[in-house]
């Protein structure tokens, strides 16, 4: 999912890079000494104190790419995807090694039976492919770095806590206060939850309950987590002049976004809460938090997003899977250890409660956070990884005294359920990729949806001669003549995805007199436009006007009776039309979308400027519009929904 069935090392979640190299910029401050970074680096994800610009994510996947770019710039803005390669090395490592360290210690002494062998073996494909860590993988971008560090990390610090609770050592002590620290410094409330569990641990041990030896552990391991929280808070103060909260009225999204500043002052200033605890236990647990459909890739996000209940007001939403939907397995099998750890169980078993209620609080971030997406579920993974190490192996037990036909029938279920997640999650996660890319990988991506499925995708395929305000999720728009070709996402965030756009060309002549002049040729939306000025001695240049600013491409000189050509191709995934002429060649970009009221980024094509076929100005040239040549995605999907476009 990574390479998203690719050979590139190096690629990044949109075509343009952004937030792909958010780290990397990260990493360049703190090689100079500094916190902040270069003012407008982040975009709207950047947050303004005091003059300087910071970023809410924490170091330490910056930290990471030091080594790195000490030695070269060659790679800056494309590190994100082997950062989160050596991430999934790191949970694949930790969570394979906590699974079976927890196997021992709910069967301890008991030797491992074929079917247990075959069962640990599904629990540990589930756990590597089977959760929304895989979907996660899909798109290289900061937002889901961080996750992969994180859950990795976390992961990471379960073990090790489980092993120091079950036998003294300071090697086990040792690596998980590094684990939990490099945890605060990557995601916080992951990190604060760890600190909680390492002072759970260590009150445990205080008290005695591992022998009267420990308490001094006890009282080092309290110690630990104090230092660790401390410094995590003081990274946070440094930025923010707070020890946990991000300023958010200060983030440059806030400044765009209407929603967002009227879900701040709806909540206080704020957009974490218990207001937003039942929003999140609908939306993450829901049975159906999942779709099937007839098309490519028949398993797919809910059709809408995710919405508020109990009267909270949101920031935002997407589409959003649940974790019972796309992670059954695991879930289930978390519900088993849930009931087995409130029950009574030998002391070893016992420790067992203080990992995984460290686990669950790992959670309450995304509980209490009133933005919905389905890559917040990666914060339920390390608590559903050790509640499947621990619900595996005691319905195992539970099964070795069973029927033999009783024990292959749930091991097949669990076969089946593993296989369901796996496949749920790579699918969805590669139709995300593409979405989210844009540009040749959604057009690759439609054109295999059209080949494995075309008669499903026939009701899918619907006509405009403009772009709607809206439609059903995953329709495909033509406009036009196939002018244009979109996919709706679904999402209240630009939810019409451009496809592919036809290019615009106008042609000029020029007569023997052409005089000094400017017309407009093309307009963008209401506030740019491509325009040709031409002088008395015989020169012209086209110009790209954006909010009244100009910029210029070079004169070139027009014999009479000569043709200019001016081209203008949009490229979806840029969001922005490249003008050319032939003669003169390339002149610049135009923006083809516009802000609106919400702040999001609403497409716009090109058109000309003039009504009817052609256009004739008082000072010798003549302007004719054409239209580039045929798009063969949107050509062929008209065909196989028998539309006509040409009437």
């Amino acid at each position: 999912m990574l390479l998203d069935f690719s050979g590139n090392l190096t690629r990044t979640a949109h075509s343009l890079g952004y937030a792909s190299n958010f780290f990397d910029i990260q990493a360049r401050s703190l090689l100079d000494g500094k916190l902040s970074v270069p003012r407008g680096s982040l975009g709207i994800e950047g947050f303004v104190e005091r003059g300087q610009e910071y970023m809410y994510f924490g170091p330490f996947p910056a930290l990471l790419r030091i080594p790195v770019m000490l030695t070269t710039d060659e790679f800056d803005g494309r590190l994100t995807l082997v950062s989160m390669a050596l991430a999934f090395a790191v949970y694949a490592l930790m969570a394979t090694k906590l699974i079976w360290l927890v196997r021992d210690v709910v069967r301890e002494g008991v030797r491992v039976t074929r079917i247990e062998a075959a069962a640990m073996s599904v629990l540990i494909a589930a756990t590597l492919g089977g959760t929304s860590l895989t979907f996660n993988a899909s798109l290289p971008w900061v937002y889901h770095e961080v996750y992969a560090w994180s859950v990795a990390l976390i992961t990471g610090s379960l073990y090790w806590l489980v092993r120091l609770l079950q036998q003294q050592s300071i090697r086990s002590t040792s690596w998980f206060v590094a684990f939990t620290v490099c945890t605060v410094l990557t995601r916080a409330t992951g990190g604060w939850a760890m600190c909680l569990g390492a002072a759970m641990a260590g009150l445990w041990l205080y008290l005695g309950r591992s022998g009267a030896d420990r308490r001094r552990e006890g009282l080092m391991l309290v110690g630990f987590a104090a230092a660790a929280l401390s410094i995590g808070a003081l990274v946070n103060w440094m930025k923010f002049r707070h020890p946990f909260l991000f300023p958010l009225e200060d983030q440059v999204w806030t400044r765009f976004s209407p929603q967002r500043r009227e879900a701040l002052a709806v909540n206080g200033g704020s957009i974490t809460g218990p207001q937003f605890f039942l929003t999140s236990l609908v939306n993450y647990f829901r049975p159906d938090g999942i779709r099937f459909v007839e098309y490519f890739p028949w398993i797919t996000l809910p059709a809408d997003p995710a919405r508020a209940y109990g009267g909270a007001f949101i920031d935002q939403s997407y589409r959003t899977g649940s974790i019972t939907a796309f992670m059954p397995l695991h879930f289930l099998a978390t519900c088993v250890a849930t009931v087995t750890l409130v029950r009574p169980q030998p002391r070893e078993v016992r420790k067992l409660r203080i990992p995984f209620a460290a686990s669950i609080l790992v959670t309450a971030g995304v509980m209490a956070y009133g933005y919905l997406a389905y890559r917040y579920t990666c914060e339920f993974v390390p608590a559903l990884v050790l509640g499947a190490a621990i619900g595996v192996p005691t319905t195992v037990g539970w099964l070795d005294r069973r029927s033999k036909v009783l024990r292959r029938g749930v091991l097949a279920m669990g076969v089946a359920l593993a296989a369901f997640a796996i496949a749920a999650n790579m699918l969805t996660g590669y139709a995300t990729a593409a979405m989210t890319a844009g540009g040749s990988s959604l057009n690759s991506y439609l054109e295999l949806q059209r080949r494995l499925t075309p008669a499903a995708e026939r009701p899918a395929v619907i006509y405009a001669s403009n772009l709607p305000d809206n439609g059903a999720t995953d329709s495909l728009l033509i406009v036009g003549d196939c002018e244009s070709l979109y996919v709706n996402s679904g999402d209240f965030d630009r939810e019409w995805r451009p496809v592919e756009h036809r290019a615009l060309v106008i042609d000029v002549s020029f007569s023997p007199k052409f005089s000094e002049g400017t017309v407009n040729l093309v307009d963008v939306g209401t506030d740019r436009s491509i325009r040709l000025e031409t002088t008395d001695d015989g020169f012209a240049r086209v110009v790209i006007v954006d909010k009244g600013e100009p910029y210029a491409g070079p004169y070139v000189e027009m014999a009479p009776g000569q043709h200019l050509d001016v081209g203008v191709g949009v490229k979806g995934e840029f969001g922005y039309g490249e003008v050319s002429s032939e003669p003169g060649g390339f002149v610049g970009y135009v923006r083809a979308f516009s802000l609106d009221g919400d702040g999001i980024a609403q497409p716009e094509t090109p058109v000309p400027a003039f009504t009817g076929a052609s256009m004739t100005t008082d000072f010798g040239i003549v302007a004719t519009g054409q239209q580039g040549l045929a798009l063969p995605l949107c050509r062929s999907i008209a065909r196989s929904a028998g539309l006509d476009t040409s009437s």
